[in-house]
This record gives C-alpha cells, sequence and structure tokens, in this order.
C-alpha cells in the first residue's frame, strides 16, 4: 500500500495511469454488468427496458447524498495520508463504515415509496409497475453498496486501487453469472437480486482485506471526526443529490416524450458509459494525487496531476468519440431494440461523440479541486448548470420545439460545455490550491 513517503518528485502521466487503470477496470465492469443487465431486460420488451431506466435513476437519488458524503471520506483520507497522519486516516475509516451503516439500512427500507415516486416521474402504468418491482429489490442493495464505497475510500485514499478493482470484477462476475437465469424466472425483479448478491460480494471481499489494516484502531463513533467528513463530504453529498435530482426530472422528461424516448436514453447511457467511466477513472486518480499533494503542502504536485490526467482522459475520450460517431449502428445491434427505439438511439450516439473532450476536461477538473478540498466551488457550478442550463433548455428542445431525446441531450451537452469553462478556469488561479487537513488530530484534542 502507498505511504505518504512514497508521493513521487514529480508526476508523470504514467503516475496517473498507475492509480486509474484499477478504478477504470472497475468501472467498465459496473458498465459491462449494467449493458448485461440492460440486453437481457431488452428482451423483456420496451417497457421493461424503460423500467429500469426509471428505477436506477430514482436509486441513484436515493443513493446520491451519502455517496457524496463517502467521496468526501475519501478525500479526507488522502490529505491525512499525505500529512502523513496515518492513525487519523484509520480513525476517518471507521467513522465512515458507521456513516455506510446506519444510512444504508435506513435507505433499505425506502423500497415502498417506489409506486409513488414512478407515478410522480411520468411513467406510463406499464412502465412505473416494472420499475416498483426492480426498485423494491434493488434498495435491499443499499447497505452493501455505501458499506464498499467507505472501504474503498480507505484504499484510494491510500493510493491503492488494486483491490477494490479485484472486489468490483467479482461483484460484478456474480451479478453478470446470475442475470440470465434470475431474469428469466423473475422479470426485472431478477436483475436487481442479481446486483444485491453482486454488491454483497464486493462488500465481503473488501471486509475481508481491510480487517487487519483498521486493528487496534479505536472505532467507536466519534463527532469530531465526523465533522471532518461532513464539511468536506456534505457539498459533495448535496451537489451528487442535486445533480441526480436534475437527471431524475430530465429522465422524466423523456418518459413523457415516449416510452422509445426514454428506452433509448437509457440505452445510450449504458454504451456512452464505457468513454465516461475511463474519464471518471482518471478524475478518480487525480482526486487522490492532488489530495496528497495538498496534504503534504505541495501545491506543485497537484497541478501536475492535473495536467496528468487532463491529458490522458481528453486522449481516451476523444478516441471514443470517434467510434461513436463511426459506428452508431454496431454498437446498438447488441440490444436487440425496437426499429424506433433503436433510430433515437443512433442520433443520441452522434451527440455523444460532439461532448467527450469536453466532458473529459470536466470530469478531471471537477475531480481535481475536489481532491484539494474546493468543495463547494464545484458544488455551485455544477447545481447551477444542471439546473439553469440543461433542464430548461432540454425541456425547450426536447417538448416545446418536439426533438425529443436528441434535445434533451443537446441541453445536456451544454451543461458540460459550461461546467468544463468555468471549472478548468478555476484550476488556473491558485484559490483552490490552499486547501488541506485544517489542523492536527492533537490540535484538535481528539481522545
Amino acid at each position: 500500500m502507498a505511504h505518504p513517503e512514497a508521493l513521487p518528485a514529480r508526476i508523470r502521466t504514467s503516475t496517473v495511469l498507475t492509480l486509474a487503470w484499477p478504478i477504470m477496470v472497475s468501472m467498465l465492469s459496473h458498465t459491462a454488468m449494467s449493458v448485461v443487465d440492460t440486453i437481457f431486460v431488452g428482451r423483456l420488451g420496451t417497457a421493461q427496458l424503460a423500467a429500469i431506466g426509471l428505477a436506477m435513476t430514482a436509486s441513484w437519488l436515493l443513493h446520491a447524498f451519502v455517496n457524496g458524503l463517502l467521496s468526501g471520506l475519501k478525500i479526507a483520507i488522502s490529505q491525512r495520508v499525505g500529512a502523513r497522519e496515518e492513525r487519523a486516516a484509520g480513525r476517518l475509516a471507521w467513522q465512515g463504515l458507521w456513516i455506510a451503516g446506519i444510512a444504508g439500512a435506513l435507505t433499505a427500507a425506502t423500497g415502498p415509496i417506489g409506486e409513488p415516486l414512478f407515478a410522480l416521474m411520468g411513467g406510463s402504468e406499464a412502465v412505473s409497475g416494472y420499475a416498483t418491482a426492480f426498485f423494491s429489490i434493488r434498495m435491499l442493495g443499499a447497505p452493501m453498496l455505501f458499506a464498499t464505497f467507505a472501504m474503498n475510500a480507505w484504499f484510494h485514499g491510500h493510493g491503492e486501487t488494486r483491490i477494490p478493482m479485484v472486489a468490483a470484477l467479482a461483484g460484478n462476475a456474480v451479478n453478470i453469472a446470475l442475470d440470465p437465469v434470475l431474469i428469466a424466472i423473475y422479470g426485472v425483479q431478477g436483475a436487481a437480486a442479481a446486483t444485491v448478491l453482486g454488491l454483497t460480494t464486493s462488500m465481503l471481499l473488501l471486509g475481508w482485506h481491510l480487517r487487519p489494516q483498521l486493528a487496534g484502531v479505536a472505532h467507536h463513533i466519534e463527532r469530531a471526526w465526523l465533522a471532518e467528513i461532513w464539511q468536506i463530504g456534505s457539498p459533495i453529498g448535496t451537489r451528487y443529490l442535486l445533480e441526480v435530482g436534475s437527471f431524475a426530472i430530465f429522465a422524466g422528461m423523456l418518459a413523457t416524450a415516449g416510452d422509445a424516448e426514454l428506452a433509448a436514453h437509457v440505452l445510450v447511457i449504458r454504451v456512452v458509459s464505457v468513454s465516461f467511466l475511463p474519464g471518471y477513472a482518471i478524475g478518480e486518480a487525480a482526486s487522490v494525487l492532488v489530495g496528497q499533494a495538498v496534504g503534504a503542502r505541495r501545491p506543485a504536485l497537484a497541478r501536475q496531476a492535473l495536467r496528468r490526467s487532463l491529458e490522458l482522459a481528453v486522449g481516451i475520450m476523444a478516441a471514443c468519440a470517434l467510434v461513436f460517431w463511426l459506428l452508431p449502428g454496431p454498437l446498438m445491434a447488441p440490444f436487440s431494440a425496437a426499429e424506433e427505439v433503436a433510430s433515437i438511439a443512433a442520433g443520441l450516439l452522434l451527440v455523444a461523440a460532439l461532448f467527450q473532450i469536453v466532458d473529459a476536461v470536466a470530469m478531471v477538473c471537477l475531480s481535481t479541486l475536489n481532491g484539494a478540498g474546493d468543495v463547494r466551488f464545484t458544488m455551485i457550478l455544477s447545481v447551477g448548470a444542471a439546473w439553469l442550463v440543461k433542464l430548461p433548455l432540454g425541456w425547450l428542445l426536447a417538448l416545446p420545439l418536439s426533438m425529443g431525446a436528441v434535445g434533451a441531450w443537446l441541453g445536456l451537452t451544454a451543461e458540460i460545455i459550461v461546467v468544463a469553462g468555468l471549472a478548468l478556469c478555476r484550476t488556473q488561479g491558485q484559490e483552490w490550491l490552499k486547501r488541506g487537513p485544517a489542523t492536527q488530530p492533537e490540535e484538535r484534542k481528539i481522545s
């Protein structure tokens, strides 16, 4: 496992890639899992395919704040590791596990709200029924999901990304293996059950690796350490919640436009994840490196991490843009979608090709700023662009101007351009480099 003294004298592209590729593999395995879910559910019908799009959007909404809070845990741990405060990092990890357990139990109890929620989101009667069935099972996986995020925060904060990768691969392999059997027997509920069992597998493997690392570290609830996680994580959680809320409205808008428009959106989200998630992984690597550099009071190293990460993310996502542009038909072929859905999806892939490079810049810059602790800026920027650009412009183009899903995605493209431009400008200044652990543990008088 990386230690703070292992911070390099210079950040190179290979430094970022060493951290990023296991995250990339993990996230791509999640994408493969989602694609397999979509392929098998898509064979059940358009209504079932649209339903899992609505249900997953609702799931993300209920998971969003806690996911953001635990992203703050990763930043706090990486900064403490950079400052060579290993004992503090361990105590933060235990508080993250407490958050995961309590919040997971509460979230798991939300299954019954599915039916009124999907009716509110604008799904047809058939789509809402299937979505409710999926959602009621999927929510049971919340404790395992949150515990996985908390344990990943410990490993990622230390620069160890391979153990989480192995756990993710194992969990997703379980999901993929169970999908055809459980979906054949239980329909959309089977897809949700396979996901929950996969999450459980990942959690157990991570716990087995983490237990010796935290042995001997105080594990009771400590308000001061919870406060540190809250200070960094609550703006990220608020951002995630409001962003996913905007995406839920976005999905509802597409549901209003028609089942085919929503189903095409679900298909293309799955395909575009192939490019989005490597960019996300590189951003996560940048966040860890910047967090450690800021904790160690080495701002030049943080800037190097940003530059190298941008080069890598832009290169990968530009290649993906070319594939989306040239091969929309072959990319849609495995899903066996209805002709109308496939036609709409091909148009969405062309829109996705347009914003790939800009999205790379947005993801890396936002992650860099988060890693430095500049979380309030990223919250205001991301939420403002989602609610003031994507939603009104997407609604105008999709519904009054009758452009459907393609119009909505053009609104999404405008949001990404605004975020990328303003986040890149922020990283050119000095303010974001003035963050880091405010005090030493002894100064906080934490027993």
